[in-house]
This record gives structure tokens, sequence and C-alpha cells, in this order.
């Protein structure tokens, strides 16, 4: 009998995940070394001089812990509400070939037509737009461009898809549709909607670093971003995380194209 979970698995992506926030540590670090201004403060905020290296070390591990809880909240909850990640759930890997081909053409489709849209919104309203989030829609750079897709393609999904989506459809479920051998539609609609807008608002730190955040600048995050999760959280639902994963990578992919 093929087990439902696999704690190998959890592992996988455990490490996995470590490396993929590597290069958002390598990314605060030159954030740090490039503003000196910006490190002084911060050494003064510690009362120590602290090195560079270990303030951005320090920045990131705050995205360790929570990678941690996600993995263990979903590795609990996802397989019981019929959500699935191939790499965990050894039953999610019985697939045909053509069903694999299909389910990849269309998260790279629906990847790639988010990121046509926010970039397309960006273009369009660029008249609205202030200086400082101007600079933010250029091509990344080769450490933004490895971070949006490891950090970004992975690390995002785990925390919002597979943790927090997996966690609201099993507590949706329990609340109000206990009778039912699984949940209802509706039950993952409403979390995908519900993830969909923590992912929005997970990017209120960039933001707000960016740019003053005005009435405008919090519509466009949430719009924005809250369309491309859209996209990830009906993929994880209808297929498994990794093809979420892979339509997030692509909705980078395809605005770095586009700018």
């Amino acid at each position: 009998m093929t087990p439902q979970r696999s704690v190998k698995g959890l592992l996988v992506y455990l490490f996995i995940g470590i490396i993929a926030m590597f290069p958002l540590y390598l990314l605060a670090l030159s954030t740090l070394t490039a503003n000196p201004i910006q490190l002084e403060q911060l050494r003064e905020m510690m009362g120590i001089s602290v090195q560079p290296k270990l303030l951005a070390l320090i920045s990131v591990i705050p995205n360790y812990i929570l990678l941690i809880i996600a993995l263990v909240i979903g590795f609990f909850t996802a397989h019981k509400v019929g959500l699935k990640s191939v790499i965990i759930h050894p039953n999610a890997r019985a697939q045909s070939k053509a069903e694999w081909i299909k389910g990849i053409k269309l998260a790279i489709i629906l990847g790639s037509i988010a990121g046509v849209v926010i970039r397309g919104f960006d273009y369009l309203l660029e008249p609205l737009l202030t200086e400082s989030i101007k600079e933010l829609i250029r091509p990344y750079s080769a450490s933004e461009f490895m971070t949006a897709l490891l950090y970004g393609g992975i690390v995002e999904e785990l925390l919002i898809r597979f943790g927090f989506m997996s966690l609201l459809v099993f507590i949706l479920w329990k609340l109000f549709d206990r009778k039912s051998v699984k949940p209802a539609n509706w039950i993952f609609i409403v979390a995908i909607f519900v993830s969909t807008l923590f992912f929005a608002l997970g990017h209120f730190g960039a933001t707000a670093s960016a740019t003053e955040m005005t009435a405008f600048i919090w519509f466009r995050m949430i719009l924005l971003n809250g369309f491309a999760g859209l996209f990830f959280g009906w993929i994880y639902w209808k297929h498994n995380l990794e093809l979420a994963m892979l339509a997030h990578m692509f909705a980078h992919i395809s605005m770095n194209l586009l700018m």
C-alpha cells in the first residue's frame, strides 16, 4: 500500500527551501553593503557593531522559521483535504505522461499570462507610478532574478499554498462541512481567495521600502499580486503544489522578459 505522506519528501523540501532562500540572503547582503547609512542605522538599533554578513543572515532567519512551520502544517493537513505535492505525497505521482505534459503546459501558460498582465498594468498606468516603483519594474539583476525564481517560486508557494491554504481548507471543512467526506468546492474557493489576499499583503514590506504607500500603490500591490495568486491557488487545488511553483516561476520569467 502506497503511503499517503513521505517524511523523506518533507525533508527534501526543507533542504530545497534552505537553498532557495540563499539568494535572498545574498540580496539582503548586497543591499546592506550598498547602503552604509541603512547599515549604520541597523547597528545603532541593535546597539552593537555587527558585520553585514551577520545582519543579512539575521534578516532571513524569520523566513526559515516560517518555512518550517508551513511545512509541518502542510504535511499534516494537505493530504486530508485532497491537496497534493508530488514530492511529499507518493499517490500524487500516479499520472500518465499526457496528464503531466498537460499540467506543465497549463502552469507555463497561466504563469506567463500572470506576468504579462502584471507588467502590462504597470506600462499602461506608468504616468501614475512613482519613480521608485518605476525602478522596481526594471529588468532584474542576477541576484534579484534568482531570488524571484527560488524564493518566490518555491518558498512563497510552500508558505502560502502548502502551509496556509491547506490549513485554511482543513479548518473551514471541520467548521462548516465536517459531515462531508471531503471539503466542498466553495471551501477551496474561499481558501484560494483568502490565501491570495495574504500572498498580496505579504509584499507590503518590499513595496513600502521602495515607495510611499498611497491608496493607488495599495490597490496595485493587492490587485496584481492577487491576480497571480488566484492562478497559483487554483493550480494547487486542481493539480499539485509543484505545478503552482512552476507557474509562479514563469510569472517572474515573463515579467523579466517584458521588462
